[in-house]
Parts: structure tokens; sequence; C-alpha cells
């Protein structure tokens, strides 16, 4: 009887140990994955604002190419893309409001040099890729106004009712200084009883084609798609700026000579003749090294996918590091040097 009530006790108090066993290994386990969990390092996310051009143009769809391949393939990276242009877009960059975006070359040169319109020279923007878009100044003129040729312009002085793009950018600064060159600018064109409007790139063509236009003058890709939708819509016609103009042009503010060969565009029989600039995609310099080398690397990597999809690409490795006023960022170059680019 005694050792009954010893081996019921001796069972009890075991089972008692047992259950405080089991509550602690919980605790004990919960306490170890939190400290694993405490451990493992936090991914950390990527926000970048990036600053392309007039919505419906070429630099906002190439930034929409070029951060979609960005996003799937750089871990925690974020974006947005706001619309800006040339000449304000390293502007946002260099004072942190963005951290990329594309510039024309001639727009960066007077921004490194603090030349018109800037007022003071940009030191914290850096270069990741010249991406190969050529864009040219196209001046389309409504087949009624009876105007022929730029220099026409100081002699007629039409009523023109023209759309140069939104202010701030590099399109409309061409197409502001190419009229002044003619002799025509905007305070004249006002006298006259004329409109300068500054619209984004998709509403100044849908205005041109509705009528409330009679000209347009923009800097884009040579047979851009809304160029063609324009020409297959309204009777219009495409004009040369005039040599002397083209020299200027060249020489007091660094865009190249170019030209639109004849048959680009619907009615155009002749070439037209214009300036033209590159385009660099360019970044913040505190941007993290290794994000821009992954950058630069996906830029290359992926040119033929990029050029298949938006012709304004043209990435070839003899130029992808070239021709760029503004420092190369280090992560980039560091990428170029990888692959031999940059010796």
């Amino acid at each position: 009887m005694v050792g009954e009530i010893a081996d019921e006790g001796s069972e009890i108090m075991w089972v008692g140990m047992l259950q405080k066993v089991l509550r602690v290994i919980p605790l004990i386990f919960v306490s170890c994955w939190n400290s694993v969990v405490a451990e493992e390092p936090q991914r950390e996310t990527i926000q970048v604002t990036v600053v392309a051009g007039s919505v419906g143009g070429s630099f906002y769809v190439m930034n929409a190419a070029m951060f979609d391949i960005f996003s799937k393939n750089i871990e925690g990276l974020t974006y947005s893309i706001v619309p800006g242009g040339s000449i304000s877009n390293p502007i946002a960059i260099n004072q942190g409001d963005a951290q990329c975006g594309f510039s024309f070359t001639n727009d960066l040169g007077s921004a490194v040099q603090g030349q018109e319109p800037y007022s003071s020279p940009l030191a914290d923007i850096r270069a990741v890729a010249n991406v190969g878009f050529e864009a040219r100044l196209h001046v389309f003129v409504d087949e009624d106004l009876g105007i022929s040729s730029m220099e026409e312009l100081k002699m007629v002085r039409p009523e023109l009712k023209v759309d140069t793009g939104p202010r701030g950018t590099g399109s409309e600064l061409a197409a502001k200084r190419a009229l002044d060159l003619h002799g025509y600018s905007y305070s004249e064109i006002r006298n006259e009883g004329g409109r300068v409007i500054h619209s984004q790139f998709r509403e100044m063509v849908d205005r041109m084609k509705d009528g409330h236009l009679n000209a347009l003058m923009y800097n884009d890709l040579m047979g851009a798609p809304l160029f063609s939708d324009l020409v297959s819509s309204r009777d219009v016609k495409l004009l040369s700026l005039s040599r002397d103009v083209i020299d200027r042009l060249h020489s007091e503010f660094g865009y190249t000579p170019g030209v639109i060969p004849g048959g680009t565009y619907r009615g155009q029989l002749e070439d037209v003749h214009t300036v033209k600039r590159q385009t660099i995609f360019l970044c913040h310099k505190d941007m993290p090294e290794v994000v821009i080398h992954q950058m630069a690397k996906l830029i290359f990597l992926n040119k033929e996918d990029l050029q298949s999809a938006i012709r304004a690409f043209n990435i070839r490795a003899e130029q992808v590091a070239e021709n760029s006023p503004i420092p190369m960022h280090p992560g980039a170059e560091r990428f170029y040097r990888e692959v031999g680019i940059i010796k």
C-alpha cells in the first residue's frame, strides 16, 4: 500500500515535470526563431524617382521600358516616372528631387558649366549610359499658312498659333532659339495676333490635327509615331532651318547639324535640314554604386530587346560610354571596364 502510494506520487511528480518542460519548449523555440529572424539581413527598398519628358514622347516611353527591366532584376527597386524635360531633369537630379532621368548632350554641357539656361554649375550629376537616341527638331506648319521655309516667317509674319512643347524642356528651348534666330520671336508672334502654347507632345499633335494650331515645333525621334499620325491626318509641311541658323545653333549652343531624309514622312519628298543631339541616361552622384553597376549592365545586356521594343534606342558598345559632357558614375564605369568598353 505504501509502495503504491509512493509510486503514484512519483508518477504525479514526473507528469508535473513533463508539463513544465512542455511549457518551456515553445518559449525556447520562439526565442531561437526570433534570434534567427533578427540576424537575417533586411531587404533594402530602393525608391527611385525618374524624370522623363513630355507624356507620349520618347523620353517617357524609353524610361518606362528601361525601368521595367530594372525592377524585375534589381531586388528591392521601386520607381515612379514623372514628366520633365532635358533642361529641368539635370536640375531635379542635382538637387535630389529625382535620382535618374534623361537629358540631351548639349543641355548637359551647359549644366556642368553653369551656362544659360542654368544659373550655376550642376556638380552632382553623373552619366550612366549614352543610349544612342538622336532627337531632331521638327517644324511642322499647316499647308494653309502658305509658308515654305523658316526664312519666310520674318517676311510674311503670319498669325502663327504655334506649340513649342512644355516649358523647361530642351525641346522648347531649341524651338525658341530657332524662332529667335530666324527673326520671329515669341513676342513678335504675339504682336502679330498669334499665340505661343506649351503642351505635352500628344496634346500638341491632337490640337494641330483638330485645327487649333497651325504650327508645332518639337524635338524627338525621326519618324516618331505621333509625327506619323499627324502627317497622315492633316496636310502639313515640314520646314528646314536656314543654314545660317543651323551654324549658329551649333557654334553657340552645341547642337549638331542633322537631316531628316526625304520620304521619312508622307508628302515629304526632299531632305529637311535641322539640328539634332544625343541622349544620356544620368543619375545623382550618391546613387549606390552596386545599383548603377546593375543598371549599366542591364541596359547593355538587354540592348537588343530595348531596341526591338522601342526604335529610339540605338545602344552600341562603341558609344555607350562616350560623348557625355558629365563625369561617369563609378558604378557604370566599373561595368564598362569589366567588359572592356573602357580600357
